[in-house]
């Protein structure tokens, strides 16, 4: 593993947001803010559809492994005001966050972990992985539940012949 950083691509939409999250962090002293904000200074930017697939990006499931593990974690990236579970989820402004945000399937990352041991993680994937929950975005949760409570909901058996 070469002390080369990889290159990482952030989507046009999260970038504001992420530098807002940056210096938030930074002028609360949170201890990963620096790192946050280099990666993201260092980001190529582009619009949501010109991402490529292999990205590690918001919002979306990232395996991967740490210091060359058989075992791979998969979670969902996240800003820290999203964070529900540590069992799936993953904060950008955790090192490890840091360390994925934008990196590309294969690519492979140093970091020093919240103790300041130097870690390194590798990108193996950028899909749910089997058996992964379900899960929703709040605003297409919301539009379920109103197409469900409307009159003749999911029970209904459609229009009948007169």
């Amino acid at each position: 593993m070469t002390g080369i950083l990889p290159p990482i691509i952030i989507a046009r939409r999260d970038h504001a947001r992420l530098e807002r999250l940056a210096a938030n962090a930074m002028r609360e002293r949170h201890p990963v803010s620096r790192f946050l904000i280099s990666e993201i200074r260092r980001a190529v930017v582009c619009d949501a559809y010109r991402m490529p697939r292999d990205v590690a990006r918001l919002n979306e499931w990232v395996t991967y492994r740490i210091d060359g593990n058989k075992q791979t974690e998969s979670k969902i990236l996240v800003c820290p005001e999203e964070f529900r579970s540590a069992e799936i989820n993953l904060s950008v402004l955790s090192p490890l966050g840091a360390a994925v945000l934008g990196m590309r399937v294969g690519n492979c990352m140093k970091f020093l972990s919240a103790d300041g041991g130097l870690h390194f993680v590798i990108i193996e994937s950028v899909v749910a992985p089997a058996g992964a929950p379900l899960l929703f975005p709040l605003k297409a949760r919301r539009a379920i539940i109103e197409v469900s409570t409307e009159p003749g909901g999911p029970d209904d058996e459609g229009p009948r012949a007169a």
